[in-house]
C-alpha cells in the first residue's frame, strides 16, 4: 500500500517529524471477480536478472546509527548523516529561519512567502512554528497545483493532441483538474494509479465518483497522436512508454522491435502489454483529415449518454464517408470531356455536398452533454508481435499480461475485458518493488533537485544506482 505523500513531502523537504498534517488511508486493491491471475513461470535467467537492485523486494530498513546523535531530527537524518560520517564529512549548519520559510514555501506551493508570512514565522518562538507553516501550506489549493504539475509532467499532459496539426482538446483540462484535486484531497498513490489506468472499471459508490474515475483515465487518453487519421499503434507505443518510464522506471518501449538489449524485457512482454491497450478504446481528438472528436466518454447516464454516443458516431461516420468520397473524386478531376466533368465526378460531388449539409445540421443541434477525454473498453483480444515493430509484419500471438521480471501474470482465459483492471492491480501490488521506489525518488528529486536515483525514468541496468539505497527502501516502505 502507498500512503498519500503530503506529510511524506514534509519529511523529505524538511527532514523534521512534526506529528501534524493529514495522512490518506491506503485503499485495498480492488479484486475483479474475473481476475484469476495466472503466474507464468519465467525462464531460469530471470532469477539472475532479479539480482539487479531495482528488482529486489523492498526491505524494511532499520534506522542507521550515527556518532553525532544530537544532529538528527528524524530517521531520514540518520541515513544522511551516516553516509556523511562514512566519508568523514560534517553536515552543513542549520539554515536561518528566513531561508527555511522560503525553501518550504517554494517547495510546497511554488510561490514565495508573503512579507506577513515571513514576519509571523520569525516572531513565532514556539517549538512547532515550522509545523504550523507546513500545515498551512499543505491546506493551500496551491499545493495541488504545484505538486500536480510534477505528475502532469510525468504524464506528458497537454491539451492538444500532439499530431501534425496538434489539434486542441479543451476537455483534457478535466484530467488536469483531477490531478490537482487528487493531491489536494490526500488521495493515496495506489488509488491514484489504479484510477488512471482503469478508473472506468473500478466500483464507485456514486455517479459523481464514477465520473471522476472516468476522467482519471485521461492519463491514457492524452497519449500522443502521430497522424491526422485514426492509426493507433504509435499511440499505444506512447502509452506503454509512459507507463513503463513514469510508473515503473523502465524503458519498456525499447522492446517494441526486439528484445531489450540491457534489461530483462523481451519483445513478448511488450506485446503482452500492447494487447491490453489495443483492447482499449481511446477517445479520438479530431484532426485535419477526420475533423470531429470521437468516442469521448459521456459524463452522464441514461438517454443523455446514449444521445452523445449517437451524435459522435454519426459525425465520425460522415467524416469517414466524406474522406472516402474525396479520395474517389480526386483522380477524376483531370478527366474532362468537352469541358465537362464526367458523371461520376458530379455524383460524388453531390454526395459530399449532401453529407456536409448533414454535418452542419448535426453540429447545430449538438447535445449539451458533458464529456471526458478518456478511454473505455474496446474489442478484447491478444496482440500479435509486430516483427521489427512493423504492424504490417505480424508474428506470434502473445497472451495479455505483465512483465515477466515483475511476476509475469497473465489474464485468465475467462477474462472478457481489456485487462486494464488487472494491470492496475499488478502495478500497485505491494510485491511490485518498483512503483513505490520510483515515486519516492521523484518526490525527493523535486525537493532537492536530484533524485536518490539520478535517472528517475530508468531504474534498469543503464540507469544509475541509488546513492542511498537503504534510505530509498526506508522511504518506499513508509510510503
Amino acid at each position: 500500500m502507498y500512503r498519500c505523500p503530503r506529510i511524506f513531502l514534509f519529511l523529505l523537504a524538511l527532514t523534521v517529524l512534526s506529528g501534524s498534517g493529514r495522512r490518506g488511508i491506503a485503499a485495498e486493491p480492488v479484486q475483479s471477480s474475473k481476475s484469476k491471475v495466472q503466474s507464468a513461470d519465467p525462464p531460469s535467467d530471470y532469477a539472475a536478472a532479479r539480482t539487479h537492485w531495482a528488482f529486489q523486494p523492498l526491505k524494511t530498513r532499520t534506522v542507521l546509527k550515527v556518532k553525532n546523535i544530537n544532529w538528527p531530527k528524524s530517521p531520514i537524518d540518520n541515513f544522511i548523516l551516516a553516509k556523511l560520517e562514512g566519508k568523514k564529512l560534517s553536515p552543513a549548519s542549520d539554515a536561518p529561519k528566513q531561508t527555511l520559510i522560503r525553501r518550504v514555501t517554494f517547495d510546497l506551493v511554488g510561490l514565495p512567502p508573503t512579507p506577513e508570512e515571513i514576519e509571523n514565522f520569525l516572531t513565532d518562538k514556539s517549538t512547532n512554528a515550522l509545523g504550523k507553516v507546513v500545515d498551512r501550506l499543505l491546506e493551500s489549493p496551491h499545493y495541488g497545483e504545484r505538486w500536480g504539475r510534477h505528475w502532469l509532467d510525468v504524464a506528458r499532459y497537454a491539451d492538444t493532441s500532439g499530431c501534425n496539426s496538434d489539434y486542441p482538446i479543451p476537455a483534457a483540462q478535466k484530467y488536469r483538474d483531477y490531478v490537482i484535486a487528487s493531491f489536494n484531497r490526500d488521495k493515496p498513490y495506489d488509488e491514484f494509479i489504479r484510477e488512471q489506468i482503469a478508473g472506468d472499471l473500478l466500483p464507485a459508490a456514486t455517479d459523481e465518483k464514477l465520473f471522476e474515475q472516468i476522467i482519471a483515465t485521461g492519463y491514457l487518453a492524452v497519449s500522443r497522436r502521430f497522424s491526422s487519421g485514426m492509426d493507433q499503434y504509435l499511440t499505444i507505443e506512447d502509452t506503454i512508454d509512459n507507463v513503463g518510464k513514469g510508473i515503473l522506471g523502465l524503458s519498456v518501449s525499447c522492446a517494441r522491435c526486439h528484445d531489450h538489449k540491457f534489461d530483462p524485457i523481451p519483445t513478448r512482454d511488450y506485446y503482452a502489454l500492447y494487447g491490453i491497450f489495443e483492447s482499449t478504446r481511446y477517445a479520438f481528438p479530431g484532426g485535419e483529415v477526420f475533423w470531429h472528436p470521437k468516442d469521448f466518454v459521456p459524463l452522464a447516464k441514461g438517454a443523455a449518454a446514449v444521445e452523445l454516443v449517437k451524435y459522435q458516431s454519426a459525425l465520425g461516420a460522415l467524416d469517414v464517408q466524406i474522406f472516402d468520397w474525396n479520395n474517389q473524386r480526386r483522380p477524376l478531376e483531370d478527366k474532362d470531356k468537352d469541358g465537362k466533368k464526367n458523371e461520376e465526378y458530379h455524383r460524388l460531388s453531390a454526395l459530399i455536398t449532401e453529407a456536409e449539409a448533414k454535418m452542419k445540421q448535426l453540429e447545430t443541434n449538438a447535445p449539451a452533454v458533458p464529456r471526458a477525454y478518456a478511454v473505455g473498453e474496446g474489442k478484447s483480444a491478444d496482440a500479435k508481435i509486430h516483427k521489427k515493430g512493423d504492424p504490417k509484419n505480424m508474428g506470434d500471438v502473445v497472451p495479455r499480461g505483465f512483465l515477466q521480471v515483475l511476476g509475469g501474470q497473465t489474464l485468465s482465459k475467462e477474462e472478457k475485458g481489456s485487462g486494464r483492471l488487472q494491470l492496475a492491480q499488478w502495478l500497485t501490488d505491494p510485491k511490485n518493488p518498483l512503483t513505490a521506489r520510483v515515486m519516492v525518488n521523484r518526490i525527493w528529486q523535486h525537493h532537492f533537485g536530484r533524485g536518490l536515483v539520478q535517472t528517475p525514468n530508468d531504474f534498469g541496468a543503464r540507469g544509475t544506482a541509488p546513492t542511498h539505497p537503504e534510505l530509498l527502501d526506508y522511504l518506499a516502505t513508509k510510503f
